[in-house]
């Protein structure tokens, strides 16, 4: 399919209702979604589409392709998905997510897909969901729908992803792991000014951690 039978199709993609919460940074968060188009021959007959995309927490980017990222999409994710890729381009490179659709059941219901759709929204409400979507597509374009909506999802998530994860120094893991190093050093010198013994487990972690040279003076002054 070229760029324009693409576009074509994302026009035709309405996202009556997405869910009301962000994705969770430290969990995978379930979302539940509800596809609606129409059957080509038949009328007052919608095909429903419902099942649930876990989206696992979000990680450090590593070299990954992108279509892998999508796991029961349909069989033309992979095509979608190299589509979609220059849109989500900065967001897939700072962070690594990963999607799997689950538990999908398909079936022909009663009734037009505006009805449908109203009925689906209406129990929604009724039960107070936050974690619901509602999409109308075209039947063919079911799975881009569905990637669309789970890259819009991660695209409103990410920037509170990327505040959590530097909080917690996720995205610097040598700098935490220098720091580590250092703090262990200066808990070494400090033993080894109240018990001699400790300065030969000083020298070998200092060797160990390739500091030796920069702690030498201070190392030797023991001596």
């Amino acid at each position: 399919m070229d760029a324009s039978g693409f576009q074509k199709l994302l026009k035709r993609i309405e996202v009556v209702r997405a869910p009301t919460h962000a994705l969770s940074t430290f969990g995978a968060t379930r979302l539940t979604y509800h596809l609606v188009s129409s059957v080509e021959g038949l009328r007052n007959r919608t095909r429903l589409r419902t099942g649930t995309v876990l989206s696992e927490k979000p990680k450090i980017i590593t070299p990954q392709a992108f279509a892998e990222r999508f796991q029961g999409f349909g069989k033309e994710s992979e095509e979608f998905a190299r589509w979609l890729t220059p849109a989500y381009r900065d967001l897939l490179r700072a962070l690594e997510y990963n999607f799997k659709n689950q538990d999908i059941r398909t079936r022909v219901v009663s009734g037009a897909p505006k009805a449908v759709t109203e009925r689906i929204l209406a129990d929604i409400s009724r039960r107070e969901s936050r974690d619901e979507a509602v999409i109308r597509c075209p039947d063919s374009a079911w799975g881009l729908a569905l990637m669309k909506l789970t890259l819009d999802e991660t695209a409103r998530s990410f920037p509170v992803h990327v505040r959590d994860l530097e909080r917690r120094g996720l995205f610097h893991p040598e700098a935490k792991e220098e720091d580590r190093r250092r703090r262990e050093i200066d808990q070494l010198f400090a033993a080894a000014g109240r018990d001699r013994a400790a300065l030969e487990a000083l020298g070998r972690k200092l060797r160990e951690y390739g500091l030796f040279e920069e702690y030498e003076d201070r190392f030797l002054s023991y001596f």
